[in-house]
């Protein structure tokens, strides 16, 4: 017997299966692991979206007095209603309302499938949210580009089709009257005031020029430095800080005109659909227009004030274009260095701002000018401004979770 135990402590063949056991059980201890972690990361998003709901429902129906408020109960109950009895056990919930907002907080228990069998019966998850009381509201810019390059791989017919599907989406997404409001900039060198050249704020000893050209009439540029990038409000008694017609300009004014805020989706889709490619790039003047309509002071002042309760703000850019023509003139980096400003001011207003470059563009700038890097989209083919839109829908309508 002695000699049979010495021969298999001897063998190595012997030594070479105990080691692939151990192994295995190794192995497939981390295949196991790796498939509860897996399963339990699921659960987990699915909770984080049923506290949501239930921030979301605690807040509407602090809003609307339509009954008691949520209790810790009920909150447990309605989250428990998104999962298979299976999936959580040891469900808890907990409901705090605040000045402002309702917080909702959950945790609970996944089993395990696999790891059970190493003691480990289940795994923790949670979840919070936070949703404000009142009627959130959005206020939104499409500033985009219709330079001549717009013409090229089918990139207005695309960007057009797109935004209109945006509005569909943001139309449908509802809320209170009023709640969701859109403007349009459509920008080249210049902007179209269209109806607006008549304005008390648009400079007469510019406007001449239009007198001399008629078809140029509307077609503004840049305001003189530093007001080009600022929403300096104007004044009859500083010329500086009025509007005034393009002075260079010979092309016929086609660009579409501006669109300041408004529910009125008919006007929305016919602006964006009356858009024309044409001209050079000024995305300086684009933003900053951008700006004005967001801004409840002079030239446009329908929108509501900064800093109004449950209200954000945003500037959606899309563009294919490095910057080529401004009034100053000068080198690209001369404008560009303009641009990088008047995107720091409108985000020192706590505006948001998306951009998009259209396959052609300055990375590094539009990148920047995004209110975070997350923000940018660089888009390699047309195709992909449609999921570049819903995205940012899904953004927007998103904000009505405070945290």
């Amino acid at each position: 017997m002695i000699s049979i135990v010495q021969r298999f402590r001897g063998d190595p063949q012997g030594s070479v299966a105990l080691m692939f056991a151990f192994a295995a059980l190794v192995l497939m201890g981390a295949v196991g692991a790796a498939m509860d972690y897996s399963r339990a990361a699921n659960v987990q998003t699915s909770l984080q979206r049923a506290v949501d709901g239930a921030a979301l429902l605690a807040a509407k129906n602090n809003r609307d007095m339509s009954g008691t408020s949520m209790s810790d109960a009920a909150a447990r109950n309605y989250i428990r209603m998104t999962f298979a009895a299976d999936r959580i056990a040891d469900l808890d919930a907990k409901v705090t309302f605040l000045p402002d907002r309702v917080r909702v907080e959950a945790s609970a228990a996944v089993p395990t499938m696999i790891m059970t069998v190493l003691g480990i019966r289940t795994m923790q998850v949670a979840g919070s949210s936070e949703a404000l009381f009142g009627e959130t509201k959005v206020e939104i810019v499409l500033v985009l580009d219709n330079t001549g390059s717009m013409n090229q791989s089918n990139k207005l017919p695309t960007l057009k089709q797109a935004a209109k599907n945006f509005l569909a989406k943001m139309q449908a997404a509802g809320g209170a009257p009023g709640a969701i409001r859109i403007g349009v900039v459509p920008f080249e060198t210049d902007v179209n005031l269209g109806n607006l050249k008549g304005s008390w704020w648009v400079d007469p000893a510019q406007s001449s020029h239009w007198t001399a050209n008629p078809a140029t009439a509307g077609c503004i540029w840049d305001r003189e430095q530093p007001n080009d990038v600022r929403d300096t409000v104007p004044s009859t008694g500083l010329s500086q800080t009025m509007f005034g017609a393009d002075q260079t300009r010979t092309s016929a004014c086609n660009i579409a005109p501006i669109l300041p805020l408004t529910t009125d989706y008919n006007a929305l889709n016919a602006n964006i659909e009356g858009m024309t490619a044409v001209g050079n790039t000024n995305l300086t003047i684009g933003l900053v227009w951008g700006y004005h309509l967001l801004s409840s002071s002079e030239p446009i002042t329908n929108a509501l004030p900064f800093g109004t309760k449950n209200l954000t703000k945003y500037v959606i850019l899309m563009t294919d274009g490095e910057n080529t023509q401004t009034r100053g003139g000068g080198t690209v980096a001369a404008m560009d260095a303009r641009t990088r400003q008047v995107c720091e001011n409108i985000k020192a207003e706590k505006i948001a701002i998306f951009t998009a470059r259209i396959i052609d563009g300055n990375e590094s700038l539009l990148r920047d000018c995004a209110s975070d890097p997350s923000m940018y989209y660089p888009v390699s083919d047309v195709a992909q401004l449609q999921p570049v839109f819903d995205t940012i829908y899904s953004i927007i309508t998103s904000m009505r979770i405070a945290r």
